[in-house]
């Protein structure tokens, strides 16, 4: 791996391709079969002799050269939320620029949900395939990667407390009783066939308003070694395999099934009403 220069940091350091691909190691990144990677690009300021695609391309680099058999990222629209037709080969992910230049590489597939797509490379191309029409339920992305060995949700940028979305298939496989499954329906367009489909969506009732639960669920997982965290120019890198963010997630259940939310004037109601505006995210 040739060193290239990747970010300035507010520091007035550089860090290279090779200290990405170090911090990588150290954090046990490469010590699995499946990791799923959320990223925001937010460690410095890019090389500006790098053009964003090389940007983009070092990263990937080094994530590739961990040799793990199956990347996966999340590669969400919520399309059918915002009234929109999907198109697994053209419609653009919401989740970031690295997530986006994946999933448009030779050899990447992705998910048909027209929710919660999934890009993947790799061995574990079932990861992707025959997925169910419940973006957060049975036979989803995340139900099969419950299901799989050695798995590591990898966090470039943001905390696990901001986006391990895998924390909302947990909410409906322990049924909590603060969201439901909601229908959409629209258009999904594959090699030039439409197709009207419904997918469910396990969203929160209206009222319903995220707390700093997940910010104290990271960071139990931390005091306990069940995560793993290095700081990384202005942000950080963070790690976390999937059995212990489950059974950590079901012990925080256990202290309050209301451990992730509070509700309006602390009233639970089940409020079904679900306003769409021009671009949104459901969750």
């Amino acid at each position: 791996m040739n060193e290239v220069n990747l970010f300035l940091t507010n520091s007035g350091e550089w860090l290279s391709n090779k200290d990405l691909f170090e911090a990588l190691i150290a954090l046990g990144a490469n010590d699995c079969n499946v990791l799923y990677i959320h990223s925001s690009i937010n460690f410095g300021i890019p090389n500006p002799n790098l053009k964003r695609k090389e940007l983009l391309s070092a990263i990937l680099d080094c994530i590739k050269e961990l040799k793990v058999k199956t990347i996966c990222m999340p590669t969400f629209t919520f399309s059918f939320c915002n009234g929109n037709d999907y198109n697994p080969q053209t419609s653009a992910s919401r989740m970031g620029a690295l997530n986006e230049f994946f999933r448009k590489q030779d050899g990447v597939l992705r998910s048909m949900d027209p929710l919660m797509s999934v890009a993947l490379l790799g061995e574990d191309t079932d990861l992707v395939h025959g997925i169910g029409h419940n973006s957060c339920g049975a036979n989803s992305t995340f139900d099969k990667l419950r299901h799989r060995d050695s798995v590591k949700f990898l966090f470039l940028g943001p905390k696990i407390g901001d986006c391990l979305t895998y924390m909302h298939y947990l909410e409906w496989l322990y049924s909590l009783d603060y969201r439901y499954e909601r229908t959409f329906i629209g258009k999904v367009i594959n090699d030039n066939v439409e197709k009207v489909e419904e997918y469910t969506l396990f969203v929160r009732y209206n009222g319903v308003i995220p707390n700093n639960g997940s910010y104290i669920y990271e960071q139990r997982m931390y005091d306990q070694g069940k995560a793993r965290i290095l700081p990384f120019g202005n942000a950080s890198i963070s790690i976390v395999d999937l059995d212990s963010a489950t059974s950590e997630y079901k012990k925080c259940l256990d202290i309050n099934p209301y451990f992730f939310v509070d509700f309006h004037n602390n009233i639970f109601v089940k409020d079904k009403t679900f306003r769409l505006f021009s671009e949104m995210v459901a969750m």
